[in-house]
């Protein structure tokens, strides 16, 4: 297996449409936009521990990076852009009778989406998104900025430049 190689981070801006802000896997978004060395990374959310921020950030920053695909998911979700690309629906697939949403959750965490369209394309900057309606077993996520500047490298806080809210 080939080792991968820890890249410089590459971009200042991210921006929806945007051809700068297209990644051929995860890994290349941790490493060229925010600078995050991380050796063999292969989950859709980073940090992947509850309660972290994206490493640098400031206390209170409560960001993380979410890379869902919408096609052939493994997992009991399911995750649909609407045709206008503003909000995010992650519906429980099949018999799922539990929800993961509990007291607990963070609902208020920013989320800078990556979305994968098909296997053979890569992930594509889908804007900053935020807890919208929390049904059970149905999610949705509302977009709130789609651009973003990425300050320090790693990034050390990330600045939306089209707030929305």
């Amino acid at each position: 297996m080939a080792k991968l190689e820890i890249l410089p981070k590459r971009l200042d801006v991210l921006e929806v449409n945007s051809p700068e802000s297209v990644f051929r896997i995860n890994i290349d978004i941790l490493n060229e936009a925010f600078g995050v060395g991380r050796g063999m990374f292969a989950k859709a959310v980073y940090p992947d521990k509850k309660n972290s921020d994206i490493p640098g950030t400031k206390p209170g920053d409560r960001y993380i990076i979410w890379m869902p695909k919408l096609y052939g998911n493994s997992s009991e979700w399911k995750n649909v852009v609407s045709e206008d690309g503003t909000e995010i629906y992650e519906v429980a697939e099949g018999s799922r009778t539990e929800d993961w949403i509990d007291e607990d959750s963070d609902l208020d965490v920013l989320r800078l989406v990556f979305v994968k369209d098909s296997a053979k394309s890569p992930y594509r900057f889908a804007g900053v998104f935020k807890s919208g309606k929390m049904e059970f077993c149905k999610h949705t996520y509302c977009r709130i900025a789609s651009k973003v500047k990425l300050i320090g490298d790693p990034v050390t806080k990330i600045e939306l430049l089209d707030d929305n809210r």
